[in-house]
């Protein structure tokens, strides 16, 4: 999982890293990238990791917000319009 080795390089404390990888997890659950593109999923996930680092250092982040941000970014990015799965 990216989000774990990303957070290697930073400083955060150890609920910090709990809230962080919790709002991946539940961020990646809702994206749903079609997986039988497997490069561009691992895109997707290190840049939903990513934002929710970079996001996570603002305060009064919660999960929520970290979860949402993270989707809002990916989803609104020009690159990958054509990857969002219709919700069955």
């Amino acid at each position: 999982m990216p989000i774990r080795s990303l957070l290697s390089e930073t400083s955060f404390n150890t609920d910090q890293t709990e809230m962080i990888a919790k709002a991946f997890d539940d961020a990646w659950a809702q994206v749903q990238i079609d997986e039988a593109e497997p490069a561009m999923a691992s895109l997707v996930r290190t840049a939903l990791a990513k934002r929710i680092i970079e996001m996570a250092h603002r305060p009064g982040v919660d999960v929520q917000k970290l979860r949402d941000d993270a989707i809002a970014y990916v989803k609104n990015n020009p690159l990958w319009p054509s990857l969002w799965r219709a919700p069955p």
